[in-house]
């Protein structure tokens, strides 16, 4: 395989931020952490690790979401159906990427503690290995984010209803990449969940 041309690859992030947060009652994605708004977090990391280029999917929230965005350079897209299922998301980030885009990675807006060192981990595995999809694995546990190969990007816009990208792990099942920080396993669902962030100096 051809190592020079790999380098040329581009490697994009969709964070998907459309959701209610019905079960924390409240719009967990704008809660503050750290002088900064949850959201905000996700979108400097992904950033900071060296990705071509950010896309945001909003939804609910659409201009608190940008609110909380305009000192970044990210692109706040809205799904007007998100209502409808996470699906909706995944397929309106994937059609707002550029053509030469060759693989994306979906992060979500509410796991604080995914790193710059495990997002550039992601892209320099795909740009060696070019595996159809790439997930991180804490012991025997599959956490996100998850990157995808341009060449299921047409099935990923097909997908329906709330499974999000993961009703087609059986068909690709993702290629393990072994990581050890196990806090990359915990997100925000519950007002307990954020009441631990916040006495976690991080």
């Amino acid at each position: 395989m051809d190592n020079r041309q790999n380098t040329n690859l581009s490697v994009a992030g969709i964070i998907l931020a459309a959701g209610a947060a019905s079960r924390m009652g409240q719009p967990k994605l704008l809660l503050p952490w750290k002088g900064r708004a949850l959201i905000y977090h996700a979108a400097h990391t992904a950033l900071a690790a060296g990705l071509d280029s950010v896309i945001v999917v909003a939804g609910a929230r659409m201009l608190e979401i940008q609110a909380a965005l305009t000192d970044l350079p990210v692109e706040v897209i809205h799904n007007p159906a998100w209502e409808n299922g996470q699906s909706t998301s995944v397929g309106t980030g994937i059609r707002a990427l550029l053509e030469q885009t060759s693989a994306a990675i979906f992060l979500l807006g509410d796991q604080p503690y995914v790193s710059v060192e495990l997002i550039q981990a992601l892209r320099q595995t795909y740009i060696r290995d070019r595996p159809t999809i790439l997930a991180p694995f804490v012991g025997g546990k599959r956490s996100n984010p998850v990157l995808f190969d341009g060449s299921i990007f047409e099935a990923l816009c097909a997908l329906q209803g709330d499974a999000g990208a993961r009703s087609i792990f059986g068909q690709y099942p993702p290629t393990p990449l072994a990581w050890q920080d196990e806090r990359i396993l915990f997100d925000i669902d519950t007002p307990e969940d954020y009441q631990r962030l916040l006495k976690d100096n991080g």
